[in-house]
């Protein structure tokens, strides 16, 4: 084997190894990615879970069950905690649809989860009149706030 031979044959065994390189580099990109996205679902599951399991006060879950009805018969510092727990559960679900758009497949049940929690807490009486004060006081960014309010307004055109 000649000199020119040798250079030929170490140019194909250095491409090769350029190959399988970006070949493992893109399989460990790709678990990485899958086991980031299954720690953002468990940390959403996670703060939703400590969140319910906070309901189980039963003070806490007769407050929410009067502020839902009214709120604005709520007496004041029941209006700060029925808003508190509000407020948590909007941020505790606020990253199922960042969640959703790192999603290759599947982001549209994502999605209509989200949806359907905040048609179900959002969509009572006193969770909407805590909801339009809080926007006046402070609000929600706006990507948030515009998708509570889709799910509250679907929710409404289906006359839930």
């Amino acid at each position: 084997m000649n000199l020119a031979q040798i250079t030929i044959l170490a140019e194909l065994l250095a491409a090769a190894g350029v190959v399988a390189s970006l070949i493992f580099v893109a399989f460990e990109i790709r678990r990485n990615t899958a086991q980031a996205r299954l720690g953002n679902w468990q940390s959403v599951t996670e703060r939703a879970t400590a969140l319910w399991s906070r309901t189980s006060d039963i003070e806490l879950a007769n407050l929410i069950a009067k502020g839902r009805k009214s709120y604005h018969d709520l007496a004041e510092g029941e209006k700060i905690s029925f808003g508190h727990y509000l407020e948590e559960l909007c941020i505790a679900y606020e990253s199922l649809p960042m969640l959703a758009k790192s999603q290759l497949h599947g982001a549209e049940d994502i999605l209509a989860l989200f949806k359907r929690h905040m048609q179900f807490h959002l969509g009572f009486p006193g969770a909407r009149e805590w909801l339009q004060e809080f926007e006046d006081q402070r609000g929600f960014p706006p990507m948030l706030r515009r998708l509570i309010h889709e799910a509250i307004d679907q929710n409404a055109r289906v006359g839930k």
